[in-house]
């Protein structure tokens, strides 16, 4: 075979027609127009001279780097500064959040730091979902789900929301993500039927952002690791580090849901009643409320501005009980999505095992003693 020197691989590039970057077979206008769509299309500007010849590259286009850089300092003459190692990509504008009273607005988000590669208990997972009002602040709901990451958990969440305030707000913000399908339509519903005096290409009843300016509910997260999310790990996973649980054992995933997943949700229903009774500091600078309690915001938000309003859209029950209706018909019963953490056969083997061991009290404390005990009672009576 010859090699890229000799006479015979030249001749065999000339009799098979292909482009190189000194005979590319194409004229320099067509190369150059080729270069300037990827380079105009590169708003970001992340895209340099060599990855600009490879892209072209792949549909046979050869281009000299010089000739690349040329192009590209001509067209973005910025990119190679935001290109260059170290350099920091431009801080986040922040700016005042804005809202007229309670449910004039509220966000929703999903919190993954107990979820199965956090935790890594085998297949553990403990994500959690919440919405909070944008006005006063107040944590609306707080809730452990088997899995934030499906529509139909959402969707029946968000109804359950509906129903503990029969009420919808004007728009619910959110990230981006498959997950808010049905909740979006359904709040997209609900204004439509309760609220329709509210033009919904005025103001639209739902907005997806990205996390980072989803502010309300991302800054939450932050208090709650501190208060309560870093204590729920560090309990949590002591079984995993004392060799109590075990991820392959037969019924031990299932096990631990029993014991631990009430406890996880009292504790969640714990820090709701504290961040809703805790004292938020004075910010001179903020114009939603500030120097207040959340819960008494929420409930009197005219005490904290007289030009502020309750803007909830409230939702009848018999409007609730449809919505419920159509999405059981399409993904399947509430409990399914939201309680089902094990089988019913696991649940009645637990419910026997708890009463075997003596139905100990279940706490804190104490969870990962009743665990135990009820680990060795289930393979005692399966294996003996």
């Amino acid at each position: 075979m010859p090699s890229p020197g000799d006479r015979g691989f030249t001749e065999a590039f000339e009799e098979l027609d292909i482009p190189t970057v000194r005979n590319p077979r194409l004229p320099q206008a067509v190369i150059d127009n080729s270069a300037s769509e990827i380079i105009t299309a590169d708003v970001s500007m992340e895209n340099g001279p060599n990855a600009i010849q490879t892209m072209l590259r792949t549909n046979y286009i050869m281009i000299p780097r010089d000739r690349t850089r040329e192009l590209v300092q001509s067209i973005a003459p910025d990119g190679a500064e935001i290109r260059a190692p170290g350099n920091k990509r431009p801080e986040l504008v922040w700016v005042a959040l804005v809202s007229v009273g309670p449910f004039h607005e509220m966000s929703a988000d999903g919190h993954e730091k107990l979820n199965a590669q956090a935790l890594r208990m085998g297949d553990i997972s403990l994500p959690i979902y919440a919405y909070r009002d944008k006005w006063s602040g107040y944590l609306l709901k707080i809730k452990l789900l088997p899995n934030s990451r499906t529509a139909a958990a959402i969707g029946h969440l968000f109804l359950d929301l509906v129903a503990e305030y029969n009420a919808t707000p004007i728009r619910v913000t959110t990230d981006k993500g498959s997950e808010i399908g049905w909740q979006s339509l359904i709040q997209e519903s609900l204004r439509t039927i309760c609220a329709p005096g509210i033009y919904l290409g005025e103001y639209p009843a739902t907005m997806a952002l990205k996390s980072v300016h989803n502010t309300v509910i991302e800054s939450l997260w932050r208090w709650f690791e501190q208060t309560t999310g870093h204590n729920l790990k560090a309990w949590i996973v002591k079984g995993m580090e004392g060799h109590i649980f075990h991820p392959h054992r037969p019924h031990h995933s299932e096990i631990f849901y029993w014991t631990f997943v009430p406890l996880i949700q009292d504790q969640l229903e714990t820090f709701r009643t504290y961040w809703n009774y805790h004292p938020v500091r004075k910010q001179s600078e903020k114009i939603n409320p500030s120097g207040h309690i959340p819960a008494a915001a929420f409930k009197d938000p005219q005490h904290e501005n007289p030009n502020s309003r309750m803007c909830k859209i409230d939702v009848p029950l018999d409007v609730q009980e449809s919505a419920r209706a159509v999405l059981e018909e399409e993904v399947g019963p509430r409990e399914e999505h939201l309680d089902c953490w094990y089988s019913p056969e696991f649940s009645k083997l637990a419910d026997t095992t708890y009463k075997e061991v003596g139905s100990p009290s279940i706490t804190v404390a104490t969870a990962w003693t009743v665990f135990q005990s009820m680990a060795a009672r289930i393979d005692q009576n399966l294996y003996n």
